[in-house]
């Protein structure tokens, strides 16, 4: 008497055992896959801190330096309202500081802006380029537009972080073109 499965199986029985067995392979690899392309959850200790932000590098000590603490990506970098916290602190010497206390552990990003002609917002040329002075947690390398918050994030996870960021001008890189025309420099002709 013959089994039901010789009358109905498409393949040769060789075919058929390395088949099944070429088939729960790759099931078990794409399973595999799948399991470390999730994202696992970071375990962060409960507790309060205290962030100092120190910022240096002003061009001057016209206006207000802006500090923004900001608790995720939303309304990152420039969005004043949607910030955990900000602090208006005058610039003395070049520098500014604030200090964010009472924030529970987490993952936080700064954003600073120096508010020099006191509007509350960043001042921007005609394509849109900086005409204030910015700086962001992290020290990011960029080239057009702001950081991302992922970009410039940290996490917070003790009593108290000291954090010291670095202000930057674009409008500074154009002044220096901009002298070295009116200077008469130019390239030395071939």
């Amino acid at each position: 008497m013959r089994r039901w499965s010789v009358y109905y199986r498409p393949w040769p029985a060789a075919l058929w055992r390395h088949g099944l067995r070429l088939l729960a392979g790759s099931g078990l690899a794409l399973l595999l896959a799948a399991g470390c392309s999730v994202p696992q959850p970071v375990a962060v200790v409960s507790g309060t801190g205290t962030l100092i932000v120190a910022v240096d590098g002003f061009r001057s000590e016209q206006g207000t330096a802006i500090i923004s603490l900001f608790g995720g990506a939303s309304g990152f970098p420039d969005d004043v309202a949607a910030s955990l916290a900000t602090a208006t602190v005058a610039i003395r010497a070049g520098r500014a500081a604030a200090t964010f206390a009472g924030l529970p552990y987490g993952a936080y990003a700064v954003s600073v802006l120096h508010d020099e002609d006191g509007d509350g917002q960043m001042a921007t040329g005609l394509f849109g380029a900086p005409r204030e002075g910015f700086g962001f947690s992290g020290d990011p390398d960029y080239r057009f537009g702001p950081p991302g918050f992922a970009e410039v994030s940290f996490l917070l996870v003790e009593p108290q972080r000291e954090l010291t960021i670095g202000m930057r001008y674009e409008t500074s890189r154009r002044q220096h073109q901009d002298e070295g025309r009116a200077s008469g420099a130019r390239r030395p002709q071939d």
